[in-house]
């Protein structure tokens, strides 16, 4: 696991701590984490099993992980939330890897960490662009907004209730710097009243680290 900063920048107000897990450095090369890209089952084509395989996976590091942020931090409790999909209407085979957090939290309760199921505590309600299409897809329109300050606030239900003055740790399963997502989602957080957000993300987008033999 690796830490950084991600930046303030016009979406984010302030610096914010970062954790990731490995590097996403394009599909299908090797050592990539592929099964991140199986999750978004777009067409609602995958199988079960590869689905269920796939947010294992995911749920596998962040279990590793979640309990060194939470160290490294000097956190004694913290709200686990997801980063929400960028469509509204997605059914349950599109949200493994919202699946993958909440068995994370299952699976740190067991072991005595004070960690909070928070998966339900933001809600997209109306679609945005999905940012990780970069090219047109077949059969797919890909309706919404492109990123703009303040996206997570308009497309969004947060429960501020369930946040203000607590400690997040939001979770994504890629980090791509300049796309803003994350950025826009940590500032709606701290929009609603949390102390603090902690970022993780199993990966971190670097296509330039698999020419680098990294």
């Amino acid at each position: 696991m690796e830490r950084f900063t991600i930046q303030k920048n016009d979406f984010l107000s302030h610096d914010c701590t970062g954790y990731f897990h490995l590097y996403y450095v394009g599909y299908g090369q090797p050592g990539n984490p592929d099964y991140l890209n199986t999750l978004k089952n777009i067409f609602v084509s995958t199988h079960p099993d590869t689905l269920r395989a796939a947010s294992s996976q995911a749920a596998t590091l962040m279990i590793q992980d979640i309990p060194q942020v939470m160290d490294a931090e000097g956190l004694d409790t913290a709200i686990l939330m997801a980063v929400p999909r960028s469509k509204s209407g997605m059914c349950n085979w599109q949200l493994g890897f919202k699946a993958a957090v909440r068995t994370t939290v299952k699976a740190l309760q067991a072991d005595g960490l004070s960690v909070i199921d928070g998966t339900d505590f933001i809600f997209r309600h109306t679609s945005t662009k999905m940012t990780h299409l970069r090219k047109p897809v077949s059969n797919f329109e890909n309706t919404g907004s492109e990123p703009y300050p303040g996206i997570t606030n308009d497309t969004c239900d947060i429960q501020h209730e369930s946040i203000k003055g607590r400690t997040i740790i939001l979770i994504d399963d890629i980090y791509t710097k300049t796309v803003n997502v994350d950025e826009d989602c940590i500032q709606a957080l701290y929009d609603a009243g949390a102390a603090r957000v902690i970022f993780y993300a199993v990966a971190y987008t670097n296509r330039n680290a698999y020419k680098r033999g990294a």
